[in-house]
């Protein structure tokens, strides 16, 4: 029998911590990721897409992830 390999599990867009939870502060983090007064490499799981940068888009997804949790 050919064992299947595990997937690696998907980071969840805003848990900066790594804990499987969003928080208030990881959301805050975001957005001063995206003003600029922060840097992307304080939070990279933020960063869905990787461009470097945190947008929008990317906070929402972060939000409900703090409301529905991670999956």
């Amino acid at each position: 029998m050919t064992p299947t390999p595990n997937a690696t599990p998907q980071a969840c867009i805003g848990d900066c911590s790594g804990d499987q939870a969003v928080t208030v502060n990881e959301l805050l983090m975001l957005v001063n990721i995206a003003l600029n007064n922060d840097l992307v490499t304080a939070c990279p799981v933020g960063d869905a897409n990787q461009d470097g940068e945190i947008t929008i888009n990317e906070i929402l997804a972060a939000v409900n992830n703090a409301l529905n949790g991670c999956t």
